[in-house]
């Protein structure tokens, strides 16, 4: 099948992540770097992203991103009138209606915290995040639409080395409502023996990386297992780890 621009994502992300990584956690890799140079870029200038950037702000990880690259000036702006917003935000909130005067009265029983919930909505909220999420739920939508279409994509995914948990699981789950029920059938028949292979695996090669370190197998050959611990913190969670 022709490559288009929505194809092309998901096509790269097979190829560059090889067997060594989900090519999930890949997409959503690139994306983030996207991303963060699309902020911190001229972007923030512009009125649209700044008022997005504003409600949302931003999630500690990114900020701490954000914080370790070259535009300090771009962070500050958007950090600044964030906070101006907040504080219009959060004042009204924590007093009493039509008064000045602060309220420190509890809420009735069953009633939300106005000033609680509006703080917990904040923590849970980032431009970033956002930006990332709906392009990536597009990118599964693709995968999709292509494992439907293009038996090309199916011989790449059987010699993928699978999918993080995380990403299986947002796979089984997109799947089933993508596809028809056949299509769900052998889409599972091809990820779900190569997922439990890789799995398996895995954890052989994460016992003989533990054995490694009893002073009797000190001269024995590493097999597979030297990176075994950085593979199965990405399997199991996803964790941006490097060697």
């Amino acid at each position: 099948m022709r490559e288009t621009i929505y194809t092309i994502p998901v096509n790269e992300a097979f190829a560059e992540s090889g067997s060594n990584e989900c090519p999930f956690c890949a997409m959503r890799r690139k994306l983030n770097e996207n991303s963060l140079e699309f902020v911190l870029g001229p972007s923030y200038m512009e009125e649209d992203v700044r008022e997005k950037t504003n409600a949302a702000g931003f999630c500690a990880a990114h900020m701490e991103e954000m914080y370790g690259r070259p535009n300090r000036l771009g962070l500050a702006l958007m950090t600044h009138t964030h906070l101006m917003k907040i504080n219009r935000d959060l004042g009204p909130l924590l007093k009493k209606p039509g008064g000045k005067k602060f309220s420190l009265t509890r809420a009735k029983r069953g009633a939300k915290n106005g000033a609680a919930e509006y703080l917990k909505k904040l923590e849970n909220s980032c431009y970033v995040c956002e930006r990332v999420d709906e392009t990536f739920l597009r990118y599964v939508d693709t995968f999709f639409y292509l494992w439907d279409k293009d038996a090309e994509i199916k011989q790449t995914v059987a010699n993928s080395g699978g999918f993080c948990l995380k990403h299986f699981r947002v796979l089984l789950e997109t799947g089933e409502e993508k596809l028809s029920a056949a299509g769900y059938a052998e889409f599972v028949r091809t990820v779900a023996p190569l997922e439990l292979r890789e799995l398996k695996a895995l954890e052989d090669d994460l016992e003989w990386f533990t054995r490694k370190f009893d002073y009797r197998n000190a001269d024995e050959p590493w097999k597979n297992s030297k990176d075994a611990l950085i593979r199965g913190l990405k399997k199991i969670n996803s964790v941006k780890v490097e060697e």
